[in-house]
């Protein structure tokens, strides 16, 4: 199992010049539990960057005018609003064709799974002590890397930023992204940004959650938010439920950051009130610092499914069949060992298929 390389830098210390002027209080807590976070940040912009585009910054383009003098940087946010009205179960069934085309046959030719992963997120893919990847995305990919090729090591992890996700699919960069993505219509079909991508069956099932620190007044996605900054990772679910129309309903503003350790990082600084991000992440984000909680009941319904690039159905039968392979045993054992102290007891999603 190679070293993983980065196919973009994430521009994780996004957070500009927040830090020098953060309470001194906070400046001190960075010598416990939270100067973890920062030095993962730092290591997300050291790896080598191997696709040798330059770094990604988020597009602003369309972007409402800009707040009145003295509010946050970002618009109002806005109450939930469907997301599309696409089949997102559009996966094919892995007796339905090939298993064994030509995506599959450059991985086999290769010897080895080249994923993308992410290395900061707590429970789903980070890195331990001894520096090396593990959670339950890290399982995962293991689990294909042994489908296809005999070798549950037999993997190169890059690591990519949340907004170069489908473009390192679209470039041959990586052949599966496992970084707990929500399958989207946006996602499907694409936009003049980002490819299509394709998905797999999920395999995990989620919704939004809101993370604010333990003495705050937020009970969650209500009118609590009123006047509050919400900090959310572009291209995200949560940004889309944040973007959207109706923006009096709660009267927040919205902070749009390229991940969610961004945004836990501004947390940490006090320059938000609260995050907006996936329950499973928000999950690994209340795990990584005690001194935050889950504020109020998950909000909709996501499921991650695997990535690949759009018309590689011959690797996503690969994959679907892997996941049914995993099935209760080996899913269960994943998810007791990552998730279950922070969610609860859950099942794996039945198989969905087009």
């Amino acid at each position: 199992m190679k070293e993983e390389t980065a196919v973009a830098n994430a521009g994780a210390g996004s957070g500009g010049s927040a830090r020098d002027d953060a309470p001194r209080r906070v400046r001190r807590r960075l010598a416990g539990g939270w100067a973890a976070v920062w030095l993962a940040a730092a290591a997300l912009v050291t790896v080598p960057t191997v696709s040798g585009a330059a770094p990604q910054q988020a597009s602003t383009a369309g972007a409402r005018p800009a707040a009145p003098a003295g509010a946050p940087d970002q618009a109002p946010l806005q109450p939930p609003s469907a997301e599309g009205d696409c089949d997102t179960r559009v996966s094919p069934d892995p007796e339905s064709g090939s298993q064994n085309g030509a995506a599959v046959k450059r991985i086999k030719e290769r010897g080895e799974l080249i994923a993308g992963v992410a290395q900061n997120s707590k429970l789903w893919s980070h890195r331990n002590a001894k520096g090396d990847l593990e959670g339950f995305d890290i399982d995962l990919v293991k689990q294909l890397a042994d489908a296809l090729l005999g070798d549950s090591e037999a993997v190169e992890f890059r690591t990519v930023p949340i907004d170069r996700r489908q473009q390192a699919l679209e470039h041959g960069e990586v052949d599966v992204l496992v970084q707990a993505m929500p399958i989207t219509c946006r996602s499907l079909e694409g936009t003049p940004e980002e490819p299509a991508v394709d998905f797999s069956s999920p395999y995990f099932e989620t919704g939004q959650r809101v993370l604010v620190p333990q003495n705050s007044d937020i009970s969650g996605f209500n009118r609590t938010l009123k006047g509050k900054t919400v900090c959310t990772a572009y291209g995200s679910t949560g940004y889309e439920l944040l973007s959207g129309d109706g923006q009096e309903k709660y009267g927040a503003w919205m902070r749009a950051r390229p991940g969610a350790l961004d945004c836990l990082m501004l947390l940490q600084l006090s320059r938000v009130d609260a995050v907006l991000t996936d329950s499973g992440l928000a999950a690994g984000l209340a795990d990584q610092e005690d001194g935050t909680r889950l504020a109020g009941p998950q909000i909709g319904k996501d499921s991650y499914g695997v990535a690949v690039k759009h018309g590689t159905d011959d690797l996503l039968r690969v994959v679907n069949a892997t996941l049914e392979k995993a099935g209760k045993s080996a899913w269960q054992k994943s998810y007791d060992r990552w998730l279950k102290d922070r969610l609860g007891p859950a099942d794996p999603p039945a198989p969905q298929y087009g």
